[in-house]
């Protein structure tokens, strides 16, 4: 039997479900910058806009979102690799992209390897586009 689907807003308890599914996906590059702490201080920020999906109480998929007010950008979109090519991933944007709407957000962006090409074909069937004329400078 397969468990429907739930999708909820994360929240700051959620951390080590994530780091657990993060790795689990493997997908998702954890940096240094992935810690408890700075996920805290993101969804302090960006309350409502970043969503898991539970199958059961199983957290199956996650996708993390917000905005600096004027740009949304979603980041480490995971599903577990036996939850995949269900249409999960798919509520997760969907739902993410909903929030930043409501709250005020046009514009959304997210940033995909180029060597992840399921990754790539899965944003474009999102009806998100390649921007090639910009360059991603990090510091």
């Amino acid at each position: 039997m397969t468990l429907p689907i739930q999708l909820r807003p994360l929240n700051a308890d959620d951390f080590p479900r994530l780091m657990k599914l993060w790795q689990a996906a493997e997908t998702i590059v954890i940096r240094e910058s992935d810690t408890e702490e700075t996920f805290r201080r993101f969804l302090q920020k960006n309350p409502k806009s970043s969503f898991a999906a539970y199958a059961g109480v199983r957290m199956v998929g996650s996708v993390l979102a917000g905005h600096d007010g004027w740009r949304g950008y979603l980041y480490h979109m995971a599903v577990k690799p036996d939850y995949r090519e269900r249409g999960i991933a798919s509520q997760l944007v969907n739902a993410a992209v909903h929030q930043l709407r409501e709250e005020g957000i046009s514009k959304v962006h997210c940033l995909v390897k180029k060597d992840n090409l399921i990754a790539q074909q899965f944003w474009e069937a999102c009806s998100f586009r390649l921007r090639d004329e910009l360059l991603d400078y990090s510091i």
